[in-house]
């Protein structure tokens, strides 16, 4: 019986490659590893896999199997199909969310960029060199996660495992970043529901539930200009979700903020106190907002707490 490796729920890139990663060392090692999805690849992670000729990993099977949880450990973020004693092992760079276990396992928790870099440190580690197909990955993972080093959760330890993947990987860069954000803002064909729930997570705290989704884009205009319809989806989700607050944030890479949608006057109210900004048809910019694990999610909750 082979171990899982997957990512959270609605994957982004990080999570999906370091699933990969951590499964070809597992192999290079002589375990039974194979990496695993909960939920279909965004447009990002298919360029990504497609750019280094890799395939997409299967939905994780919804039977007995052992499981490592990469890129997240809330307990809201995790696959239906995987129950908590299946568990083993956590690989994450996010605050721990309260997951509770049976029986003791190993948990591995960075405060850096991206998953992406602590899988890297664990190549070296173990002696193992990534192929130049798992350098390449790792590198899109990191570089995703820290918008180009860009974003606030960006740690040394990112910049450092970038220069010595790209030893082996040979991506140039800038080039690829372009290419990488490119496909992270393509919206073609695209329900506005769909952008809701394609990078969204669950959280919960101070007794109270809430979900935070992003989109991170170098091209905002086409998905502001639909704010009915965003604010619509969201208000539909909150109530299928059974949901306190609910939150969706427009990222802008290029002029690093964000703008944020806010469905209902309970969550303005939220917005308003975290950020001392002025709410406008449900709208507000947030200069220099644009990370949800160091940002948004610490704001709203220190908000909840007031």
């Amino acid at each position: 019986m082979p171990t899982f490796v997957i990512g959270h729920l609605n994957n982004d890139t990080d999570s999906v490659v370091s699933a990969i990663a951590l499964s070809y060392l597992e192999k290079q090692l002589g375990n039974d590893y194979d990496p695993a999805i909960a939920s279909p690849i965004n447009r990002e992670t298919e360029f990504v896999l497609k750019e280094f000729g890799l395939d997409t990993p299967e939905i994780i099977p919804d039977s007995e199997k052992k499981v490592i949880l990469v890129d997240h450990n809330e307990p809201s973020q995790i696959s239906p199909n995987i129950k908590i004693d299946e568990i083993q092992c956590i690989i994450d760079h996010h605050k721990l969310g309260g997951l509770k276990t049976s029986q003791p396992i190993s948990v591995r928790v960075k405060p850096v960029g991206s998953t992406s870099t602590i899988i890297a440190g664990i190549f070296q580690k173990k002696g193992i060199k990534p192929s130049k197909k798992i350098a390449g990955i790792l590198a899109a993972g990191i570089l995703s996660d820290t918008l180009k080093f860009t974003s606030p959760t960006t740690h040394e330890d990112d910049k450092e495992a970038i220069k010595d993947l790209n030893k082996i990987a040979e991506i140039d860069i800038s080039a690829f970043t372009d290419k990488l954000f490119k496909a992270k803002s393509d919206i073609s064909g695209m329900k506005m529901n769909e952008i809701v729930d394609c990078d969204y997570k669950g959280f919960e705290a101070k007794g109270k539930k809430f979900g935070i989704g992003v989109w991170e884009t170098v091209m905002p205009e086409p998905v502001i200009k639909n704010r009915k319809e965003i604010l619509d989806a969201l208000k539909k989700k909150k109530e299928a979700c059974k949901l306190d607050f609910i939150f969706f944030a427009v990222v802008d890479i290029l002029k690093n903020e964000s703008v944020m949608f806010t469905p209902g006057e309970k969550e303005s109210k939220i917005i308003s106190k975290a950020y001392k900004t002025e709410i406008k048809d449900n709208l507000s910019v947030l200069p220099g907002v644009v990370s949800r694990k160091k940002q948004m999610t610490p704001d709203i909750e220190k908000a909840l707490s007031s």
